[in-house]
């Protein structure tokens, strides 16, 4: 038996609804990664034993509690030390060279906008840097996908980082940057990749 994952989804309640456990989830599909799943992949479903063979083929995606991503296939990008695409690839540089020229702070949606035009990438401006989240979301351009902080800093250049509002004391705006690769982000700047708060992960595709 297989199912297709849909946004939302997490490998837990997978496994609770079809009566089977994480682990046998995680050994039939081939998943190495057990804090990633994504929306359009194909998952085969096996029975309750957690000593399932598998038969080969694609992992799903990465899987375990972590939701699946609102768009995407299959494929463990998080960890994944290589490169994303061209247009992430285009998306990282312009946003290094952004930062780099304008060289401030506390303007990171401006700067993340600038980089995202100059890439081809174009998004209307928005007042606040959290906003961009459910902007990204809905955007066909970019697929979203859910990972700890821990993976988030080791993204390859050319992801989108968006955080909440209020990520840190007194900033209702939250914050957005780039992924530049080896921990670092660029936005109004070049700085350390931050990981306050809850994050959302685009990919543009």
């Amino acid at each position: 038996m297989s199912y297709r994952i849909r946004s939302g989804d997490t490998l837990s309640a997978l496994a609770n609804r079809f009566g089977t456990s994480v682990s046998a989830l995680a050994k039939a599909n081939n998943i190495k990664n057990p804090d990633l799943i994504y929306a359009g992949a194909t998952l085969k479903i096996p029975g309750r034993s957690d000593d399932f063979q598998a038969s080969g083929g694609a992992a799903a995606g990465g899987a375990s509690g972590g939701r699946a991503g609102a768009a995407g296939n299959a494929g463990a990008v998080g960890t994944d030390p290589g490169r994303f695409g061209s247009n992430a690839e285009r998306l990282a540089a312009s946003a290094r060279s952004m930062a780099s020229s304008m060289n401030t702070r506390g303007w990171c949606a401006k700067g993340v906008n600038r980089s995202l035009a100059a890439a081809g990438l174009y998004v209307n401006p928005l007042p606040s840097a959290y906003m961009y989240g459910n902007v990204l979301a809905r955007d066909s351009r970019f697929r979203e996908v859910r990972l700890s902080d821990a993976q988030i800093h080791q993204l390859p250049p050319g992801a989108i980082v968006v955080s909440d509002a209020y990520n840190s004391p007194g900033n209702p705006h939250g914050h957005i940057a780039v992924t530049l690769g080896n921990g670092m982000e660029a936005s109004d700047h070049v700085a350390q990749l931050r990981t306050h708060g809850t994050q959302r992960v685009f990919i543009p595709v």
